[in-house]
């Protein structure tokens, strides 16, 4: 199968991210285990209680941040019902998160499971955590997403001139009207043409289909046959490739001459 020229840092780009992610969620896991939140400090030595909130953590961040993502494919990032969405996913996100973590608790400390503490205390303890931190995440990661949406959560009207897309920019899709800018953790909405946005990003890539637009560094793989070939880009989103688009991609090296024919 080959691979587009940039396929290496394209992998290397999605890694680091995730090498962070973990990083933080093992040093937020030990922090808890330090202070023992919710009483936890009371439950044992200082390996369990080490083991027990990393371990919740790494679950945590594996269950949060799915749902983070599809809140951010489904939704305009920023908007009133993008925060909506986010404290609604997390909620659900707690459920198997409080399951997993009641479990494990009572089996590292058989003698909670005698102190009659409540499946619905257990999960609002957990969902406090859940909501706290993905909004953290949200208002972080997000703040120049949110700055570019009206109060009512509708898409400005951006002069690429004047404002370029701020932040890692994957793909450009046309919506009607609008432009769906993919990022790494999710995608946004802008009310421009498809063109000036392309001219707005700072970075290279190429016109795949009349209505997408891909960097060049966020292709991973190249699928399909020669009726429909595809793109697949490092955040998991699919990506047509025209028939018309195949020898333009072809020449720049993303596809070799076996595909497309």
């Amino acid at each position: 199968m080959p691979h587009p020229p940039n396929l290496v840092s394209a992998r290397n780009r999605v890694a680091i991210p995730v090498v962070r992610w973990v990083s933080l969620a093992i040093v937020a896991g030990a922090l808890l285990a330090i202070l023992g939140p919710f009483g936890s400090y009371m439950n044992g030595g200082p390996v369990g209680l080490l083991a027990y909130w990393v371990g919740a953590m790494l679950l945590g961040l594996a269950l949060y941040g799915a749902a983070y993502g599809i809140v951010g494919v489904s939704t305009v990032v920023g908007s009133r019902r993008w925060w909506l969405a986010l404290v609604g996913a997390a909620l659900l996100a707690s459920i198997p998160e409080a399951v997993a973590t009641r479990m494990a608790a009572f089996w590292l400390w058989p003698e909670l499971a005698g102190l009659n503490l409540s499946f619905p205390l257990w999960f609002a303890q957990t969902a406090t955590i859940g909501v706290i931190v993905m909004a953290a995440v949200g208002f972080v990661l997000h703040r120049p997403a949110a700055m570019s949406h009206t109060a009512a959560g509708l898409p400005l009207l951006l002069d690429p001139v004047a404002t370029p897309l701020a932040g890692e920019v994957l793909a450009l899709q046309m919506e009607d009207h609008y432009v769906r800018v993919h990022r790494p953790g999710g995608s946004e909405l802008i009310l421009m043409p498809l063109n000036r946005a392309i001219e707005a990003v700072k970075a290279e890539g190429l016109r795949t289909h009349r209505s997408w637009w891909v960097a060049t560094h966020a292709v991973t793989a190249v699928e399909g046959n020669a009726r429909s070939l595809r793109l697949r880009l490092t955040n998991g989103v699919v990506a047509p490739v025209a028939r018309s688009a195949v020898t333009h991609l072809r020449t720049a090296g993303w596809i070799n001459d076996s595909l497309g024919r």
